[in-house]
C-alpha cells in the first residue's frame, strides 16, 4: 500500500481519467432532473400519506376495543357467539375464571404494547410526511424559479427581495 494513498491513472494531459473537466449540466438537463426530483418526491409523499392513513386507522381500531357489540335473537345465540356455556359470571366447575382474567391481563397488555409501537411508526411517518411536502413544495418553487418565463419573485443571496413584474390587465 502506498503512503500517498490509492493509485489513479492519470492521462498524458494529466487529467484524471473520468474527469468531465468541471462542465455545467445544460438547463434542459437540469430541468429534465428537476423534473424527475419532484415525480419521485410526490411518490413518496403519496405512498407516505397512504401509510399515515392506514396507522391511524390502525391505531384508532386499537385504542377503541374494549368494547365489542354483538348482535343476538336469544341467550343461545350469545353462548355461541362468545363461545362459552355460563354467562351469568357464575364460577365454573374448573375455576376457569381466574385463567380468563390472567390472559384478559395478557391481552391488554399486548395490545398496549402494540399501540405503543404503533404510535412511534405513525409519528416516524408523519414527520416523513412534513419533511416530504416541505421538499416538494421547494422543488416546486424552485422549477417555477427556472421555467422560462420569469413567473417567480424572490431573495437574492444579499436579502435584497425582488418582484417580478406582471403584465397590466
Amino acid at each position: 500500500m502506498s503512503r500517498k494513498g490509492p493509485s489513479t491513472s492519470k492521462n498524458s494531459n494529466g487529467t484524471v481519467n473520468g474527469d468531465r473537466g468541471n462542465r455545467v449540466l445544460s438547463q434542459e438537463a437540469s430541468r429534465l432532473y428537476k423534473t424527475q426530483d419532484l415525480g419521485y418526491i410526490r411518490t413518496m409523499r403519496n405512498k407516505t400519506a397512504k401509510e399515515v392513513d392506514a396507522l391511524q386507522q390502525r391505531s384508532a381500531g386499537i385504542v377503541g376495543t374494549g368494547k365489542k357489540i354483538v348482535w343476538v335473537n336469544d341467550e343461545e345465540d350469545l353462548r355461541e357467539k362468545l363461545g362459552e356455556e355460563d354467562i351469568d359470571g357464575e364460577d365454573d366447575e374448573n375455576g376457569d375464571d381466574e385463567e380468563v382474567n390472567i390472559d384478559a391481563r395478557k391481552l391488554k397488555k399486548l395490545q398496549e404494547k402494540e399501540a405503543i409501537k404503533l404510535e412511534a411508526r405513525l409519528s416516524i411517518a408523519r414527520e416523513r410526511l412534513k419533511a416530504l411536502t416541505e421538499a416538494e413544495e421547494a422543488l416546486e418553487l424552485q422549477r417555477a424559479k427556472m421555467a422560462k418565463s420569469a413567473s417567480v419573485g424572490g431573495v437574492t443571496k444579499y436579502d435584497v427581495k425582488y418582484k417580478v413584474r406582471e403584465r397590466k390587465r
